[in-house]
């Protein structure tokens, strides 16, 4: 997917209006609380600073993991609300051209012929600049929301992914690029023989196809994958163009990429086949006197809970009932048995003393949950060509949550980009109109 050593750069802005983030000076500012206006300007500011992509994860549930009930996501505004940002996506492709989008459907709940058909429509859309994050649900109140009682097993989540990913990219190329032909003197609008039926009929799908969607413009959606299990490492290889990734420490990044490697040429594919966007958290000034109090207010305005909270609802464990003192590896049986996040669970016991305790990654959660800088644009650089660098240079950054929307993109476009280029890290122009061409280059 990333064919050049490019530095690939692009935005989590999934809950950018919540988990904090909405009480930090200058955030939302002049803007109607979850309005277009706002998505608009965003789509403009990674615009000008040449991201690739702007990217939604999504969950459709309300956390109530911590406490045993929703009271402390709704007070503190912790992933909630969560509208589907799905329609978000053209009215911010027509704020600024060139920049593509990523958002999300499961591969749990939402049927492949649904994925398939909306995706590719929204690729015309937006003309060939979407990517589809498949995600394999693993929320238990998301389980209720879609109708069922339990909370699949993960094995069983995967077994169902690795079908639908199949039956999503068939139905994609069930249409041949030159399928329309629009012969208006001898009536022939399309050849028959350039469309071509499924009949999957599987374990868990029925689809007789073919997609009623002709080719976009980048042929079809990228596809984004972001398990760090190795389920999700064998269904990013698989499948992905794309992965999204949270490791902490080069060695793990160096570690990560070699795996995928591997398992690409179990598969049949090539490194470049599959680009990783490893995720850090940035805060960056004129000097680093200014970094550290952007990110000192950022964490004095966090309630002193925030981290326990994060951490219930990324692993699927009320850490409010566990003994502060406890050690954070003392629960990993806990939290394997939720089977949420197990991957990223583990990078965060590989990379830790072992006798850091709930309380002391409770504080440090938030902040140090992936990768993380702050300092000057030099700095910035620095870290970022390191990290680039051990993740094999296919692929680039993807940056965490901005703590004042939209102001820490902006800082980031205007303080850190242009020391990027100048080193020739990133563009300065885009390749292309989509996001294929674009990553590609």
């Amino acid at each position: 997917m990333c064919e050049s050593e490019t530095l690939h750069l692009a935005a989590d802005i999934s809950f950018i209006h919540t988990d904090h983030l909405w009480r930090m000076p200058g955030s939302w500012q002049g803007y109607q609380y979850y309005g277009p206006d706002f998505y608009e300007e965003v789509t403009r500011i990674a615009h000008r600073g040449r991201f690739d992509m702007l990217f939604f994860g999504d969950a459709a549930e309300t956390p109530e993991i911590y406490g045993g009930n929703f009271d402390a996501a709704l007070r503190h505004g912790i992933r909630w609300p969560k509208h589907d940002m799905l329609p978000m996506i053209p009215v911010m492709a027509r704020a600024a051209p060139n920049i593509g989008f990523g958002t999300t459907m499961s591969t749990t709940y939402h049927h492949p012929f649904h994925v398939a058909r909306v995706f590719s429509s929204l690729d015309h859309i937006t003309g060939g600049r979407v990517g589809w994050n498949a995600v394999t649900s693993a929320y238990k109140n998301e389980a209720a929301n879609w109708g069922f009682e339990k909370m699949m097993p993960a094995a069983e989540r995967y077994d169902r992914a690795r079908e639908h990913m199949k039956v999503v990219t068939d139905l994609w190329a069930s249409v041949e690029h030159d399928a329309i032909i629009m012969d208006r003197e001898n009536g022939v609008f399309a050849d028959p023989s350039k469309v071509h039926l499924l009949n999957h009929r599987g374990k868990h799908f029925n689809v007789r196809g073919p997609l009623p969607v002709i080719p976009s413009k980048q042929g079809r959606p990228i596809i984004i994958q972001a398990g760090q299990s190795p389920d999700g490492m064998d269904l990013a290889a698989r499948y992905a163009d794309l992965q999204f990734v949270a490791r902490r420490s080069l060695d793990s990044i160096t570690a990560h990429r070699a795996e995928l490697d591997r398992l690409l040429a179990i598969h049949g594919r090539k490194p470049r086949d599959l680009g990783v966007l490893w995720l850090v958290r940035v805060q960056v000034g004129h000097t680093r006197e200014e970094a550290r109090e952007k990110e000192r207010r950022f964490m004095d305005n966090l309630p002193p809970n925030a981290g326990m909270i994060e951490l219930s609802f990324h692993f699927g464990v009320d850490f409010s009932v566990l003994r502060p003192d406890m050690r954070l590896s003392d629960a990993a049986a806990l939290v394997q048995a939720e089977q949420v996040h197990w991957g990223s669970f583990l990078e965060i016991i590989a990379t830790e003393s072992p006798e850091i305790t709930v309380e002391e990654m409770g504080r440090r959660f938030i902040g140090q949950r992936a990768a993380h800088v702050v300092g000057t644009p030099a700095d910035i650089a620095d870290y970022f060509e390191q990290v680039h660098t051990a993740g094999g240079k296919n692929g680039g950054i993807i940056l965490s949550k901005n703590f004042s929307a939209p102001g820490t993109l902006r800082d980031f476009v205007d303080l850190a980009v242009p020391e990027l280029q100048r080193r020739g890290l990133v563009r300065r122009e885009y390749a292309g109109t989509t996001l294929r061409e674009n990553l590609n280059s």
